[in-house]
């Protein structure tokens, strides 16, 4: 294998946001190469050979190419040093397994959803008001769950954060950023949680800069 790992990536994915927060927390040297989802770069020729759905993020070390964040999260966990964002005990891990395919399949796709309604409209199909309702309805249910899921554990799956925060926290981070989180605050549990995970070195490290995000609208 070669010394150092290739992230491609879209760096406001939330996807790539929390692989590269993995990263962070790990001290792992990585080479990083953008590939701009809007432009539509992932539907490249170039890009479909590493990725033949057009996604990112795409991992690639030595000749290992990992796709599915899940699956990161899980390889650079296990691979490289640092501390381990698994828990020991079945019990957890099942609670860490349960939060990130909870968010995979309900969470994500509502966070698409919103996000574009006030930046890409375009790009997303120009959802409407009335969809975004429906869509922070679902979100509303999935976070209640979350917190259920957590019980009195400090993070969601244990004393200790694991890949399922790292794997959430980018969704919350955007729904803060266009305004609509307000209305999860009142779920209990949900606002210690977020305050917490904010604190985490590697979720601060990767923030990433939003300065030219959105679509380009002519006057």
């Amino acid at each position: 294998m070669s010394d150092l790992p290739t992230l491609y990536g879209y760096d406001p994915s939330s996807y790539v946001f929390s692989v590269r927060s993995l990263l962070e927390e790990k001290g792992a040297d990585y080479h990083r190469i953008p590939v701009d989802v809007i432009a539509g770069e992932p539907r490249s020729e170039a890009h479909r050979r590493l990725h033949p759905f057009g996604k990112v993020p795409v991992f690639v070390h030595g000749d290992l190419r990992i796709l599915e964040t899940a699956a990161i999260l899980r390889y650079i966990n296990d691979t490289f040093e640092g501390p381990s964002f698994v828990p020991e005990n079945p019990v957890d891990r099942a609670r860490m397994d349960m939060a990130m395919g909870l968010h995979d399949s309900y969470g994500y796709p509502a966070i698409v959803r919103v996000i574009g309604y006030h930046r890409f409209p375009a790009y997303s199909g120009h959802p409407t008001r009335a969809d975004v309702e429906q869509e922070l309805d679902g979100l509303h249910t999935l976070f209640t769950e979350l917190m259920r899921n957590r019980g009195d554990s400090a993070f969601l799956a244990g004393e200790r954060p694991s890949l399922a925060d790292l794997f959430v926290a980018p969704a919350c981070f955007y729904l803060e950023l266009v305004g609509e989180s307000a209305r999860f605050a009142e779920i209990p549990g949900f606002d210690a949680w977020w305050q917490r995970v904010q604190t985490l070195a590697g979720y601060r490290a990767s923030i990433p800069d939003l300065s030219e995000w959105g679509e380009r609208v002519e006057a």
